[in-house]
């Protein structure tokens, strides 16, 4: 097991130490490190998770519903009024209206060049509790555009370092990628929690948060190292759930030899998702497109087992030959860069099980890890493959996965997809309100997807969390957007 860092174990000792002068208290280890906690700009979604942010709407039961909004009507192809909840209030007890949802998502805009994007606004107006909405294009499903985290609605501030909202839980101290306090809000809408601080500290590695499970330093601990899952079960309570989550190459579109397909092709041979299903402790199943197989918009391909004579036979349709066991073509070796990151430890391993296939068939990879993963794909094209994670239906639908990833501007688009029958779909998609035509686009976007190898996707993981038997009131969000809830508890 991985010993903490002295500077780990000394915010780990220094916040329970806090945290057990409190009456009611629970410390929770979470491993995606916070740079920021402004919710337009914070790639982890740290706030809202937390507890202290709400968005209009939400998808805690996997369906698109009112959070922050009561209701919502489409008046127009473009137009949307939002009705905002009656007797809702800030940390600093101003009240929530529409004109404050209208600030606040003016100021998401204007701070985040994705979201300006993704939301498409034209104009809105306030008045009272109602906000009208006008799109530049239209979006049927404009409304679960709204659930997505960066969205959540603040007070702005001129200290992005603070951040005001609705949540159960106010701020009471931030610490960028060490920790988090923070401190029951007592005139929470939906009822306050019972508990009066929640404090979240931030540890990349598995083992060491599970060391502080152990330790008695953390009461709740995300993610904990999938091989010591099955052995915490007797001590504590552990919740795993299949999340919507999918781990997936990327391939860089811009690299000359990943425009052919049939190398794109043969490095998804290569792919052996049992091995990796097995790799992670059988802590995820095998993906056989971008969603789960049961979702009514879902399209997949059929399950093969990785061959490398067939990624041997596409290479050679490719233009290579093999010699001394390398692919050459036009005399130059097919060497290709990988990044991924480790703040999800398994990502690593599928990369070096894809370098390790990859050799047989006459290809090398070079493997860097970057943990600053989102900038660098985001801002570079100088990589050639990434084994990257998100969640691909948080919204309940497809509309999250083609819009951010595959659509020309999208944010998730780092591998430069473009094609016009795609963005044609994905438009199409975008303006039709019929859930089932809706889902037949999504089906022919998704298999186009597929038929192209634009992603190779690998495996849907599993989420596991595991807390002193003591918590009550715990729910592991299969979106990953809900984690503190003013439903927690602790049994007497």
């Amino acid at each position: 097991m991985f010993c903490l860092r002295w500077e780990q174990l000394f915010y780990f000792l220094d916040a329970k130490l806090q945290a057990q002068q409190m009456k009611i208290s629970i410390t929770y280890a979470f491993h995606y490190p916070a740079e920021v906690i402004h919710p337009a700009v914070d790639i982890n979604y740290t706030a809202v998770r937390m507890g202290a942010l709400e968005t209009l709407a939400h998808t805690k039961n996997e369906e698109v519903e009112p959070w922050l909004a009561a209701s919502w009507e489409q008046l127009d192809e473009n137009t949307w009024v939002f009705t905002i909840k009656e007797d809702v209030t800030f940390h600093d007890e101003a009240e929530l209206d529409a004109e404050a949802v209208k600030t606040s998502l003016e100021e998401t805009m204007s701070e985040s060049e994705a979201m300006d994007e993704s939301l498409d606004i034209e104009k809105m107006e306030a008045d009272g509790q109602e906000l009208t909405i006008k799109t530049e294009e239209s979006n049927a499903s404009f409304p679960s555009e709204l659930v997505h985290p960066n969205t959540a609605i603040i007070k702005p501030l001129d200290d992005k370092k603070e951040v005001i909202g609705t949540g159960p839980f106010e701020m009471d101290s931030f610490k960028p990628n060490q920790y988090i306090k923070l401190k029951r809000y007592d005139h929470y809408w939906d009822g306050a929690s019972e508990l009066e601080e929640v404090i979240v500290l931030f540890n990349e590695d598995a083992n060491s948060r599970l060391a502080a499970l152990k330790s008695g330093d953390a009461d709740i601990v995300y993610r904990p190292s999938v091989e010591e899952v099955d052995t915490l079960e007797d001590e504590y309570q552990v919740d795993t759930v299949s999340s919507l989550r999918t781990h997936q190459l990327i391939y860089q579109m811009e690299n000359p030899e990943l425009q052919d397909k049939n190398v794109r092709k043969a490095l998804e041979q290569l792919i052996d998702r049992q091995e990796v299903v097995e790799a992670m402790n059988q802590e995820a199943v095998p993906a056989k497109g971008p969603f789960h197989e049961d979702f009514d918009f879902s399209a997949e391909r059929k399950e093969h087992e990785s061959n490398v004579e067939e990624a041997i036979n596409l290479l050679e349709k490719a233009g290579y030959t093999i010699e001394e066991d390398k692919a050459v073509k036009n005399g130059e070796p097919l060497e290709l860069n990988l990044v991924t990151y480790s703040a999800r430890p398994e990502l690593p391993l599928i990369a070096q099980l894809l370098q390790d296939k990859a050799k047989e068939a006459g290809i090398t990879i070079d493997i860097q890890l970057n943990e600053q993963i989102d900038d660098y794909l985001a801002n570079n094209t100088n990589w050639d493959l990434s084994i990257y994670s998100f969640v691909t239906a948080p919204q309940g639908n497809a509309s999250y996965l083609l819009n951010t990833a595959y659509a020309p501007d999208g944010g998730l688009n780092v591998g430069n997809v473009e094609d016009d029958e795609l963005t044609e779909n994905i438009n199409a998609f975008n303006k039709e309100s019929n859930r089932e035509k809706q889902n037949k686009l999504s089906q022919e976007a998704v298999s186009l997807i597929l038929d192209e190898y634009y992603h190779s996707f690998i495996v849907h993981p599993t989420n596991s969390v595991a807390m002193k038997k003591e918590i009550t009131g715990w729910e592991t969000s299969t979106s990953e957007y809900y984690m503190i809830t003013n439903e927690i508890g602790i049994e007497e």
